[in-house]
This record gives C-alpha cells, structure tokens and sequence, in this order.
C-alpha cells in the first residue's frame, strides 16, 4: 500500500499553518460514490442518493466533498483536499482545499470494513456523522495517527 502522506507532502505546505504538521492523509470519495458509477439504473440513483447526504452533512460542518479527494489530518486540523491523480493512482497534486475543522471539533474518527471496501466515518461537532468510501487499511492507519493526536 503506498504512504499516500508522502504522495500528497510535497504538494500541502501553501495550505498549512506556519509549524503545522501533516501527521496522516488519506484518499476518499463520498459514500455511495462506487454504488452511483457501478450499479446504473436504479442502483445508480440510490448511489447518487447516498453520495448527496453526505456532501450535505459535509457541508453542513464547513467541508465539501469530491469524488478525487484526500483527508489529510495534521497535529492541529483535518483538511480535505480536491487532488490529482497520475495513470497509476498516485496523488500528483492539490488543485485546490475543500474545507478544514480544528482538530478539538473532531468528536471522532472510525474505520469500518464494508464489503472489499471500507468507510472512513467522521463525527465533526455539531454534524451528523460523514460516511467516506475508501480502502479500509488506510483508514485505520488515519484513525489510529488520530488518536495519538488526540493523546
């Protein structure tokens, strides 16, 4: 599994605070998103569905979501970040910041296996949780760095 904190390091200093520090990051899209492209028809509009409550519990704690996003949780924030992808799905680049919450409004971060897949589920004060499709290895790694954050 490749460090996706590497991939996407060189690419964050504009958008961090002076001495902020990524400590874990992560890519994810909205849940429902693999449903929406996978399943058409009536299986595409209940993943459409899906992915619309997200965005809008999302939204509704400052962030937004895209489809080609990365989490990046640092000893201070977790930010979510719109990027770029290379042929082989590395992270090349940030286009641009989606949204950020001071680290003391996350209540938590959980990692669950879903299927072959797993979600990353944010709980942001005052929020609904926010469901993210994503490989569930990283989101334990994301939820573990968490955690020591926290301490």
């Amino acid at each position: 599994m490749a460090d996706q904190l590497e991939q996407i390091r060189e690419h964050l200093q504009p958008f961090l605070d002076h001495g902020e520090g990524p400590v874990a990051a992560m890519t994810a899209a909205p849940r429902g998103k693999n449903t929406s492209i996978a399943a058409g028809g009536v299986g595409g509009l209940i993943g459409d569905r899906m992915v619309s409550g997200q965005v809008g519990r999302a939204e509704a704690v400052g962030l937004r979501l895209d489809s080609n996003m990365a989490i990046v949780l640092t000893d201070r924030r977790l930010l979510a970040f719109k990027v770029g992808f290379t042929m082989g799905g590395s992270i090349k680049g940030v286009d641009e910041v989606l949204g950020a919450v001071a680290l003391r409004e996350v209540d938590s971060i959980e990692a669950k296996r879903v299927g072959l897949g797993g979600n990353l589920v944010l709980a942001v004060r005052g929020g609904e949780p926010i469901r993210l499709e994503c490989r569930v290895g990283r989101a334990r790694e994301l939820v573990d760095a968490y955690e020591r954050a926290r301490g």
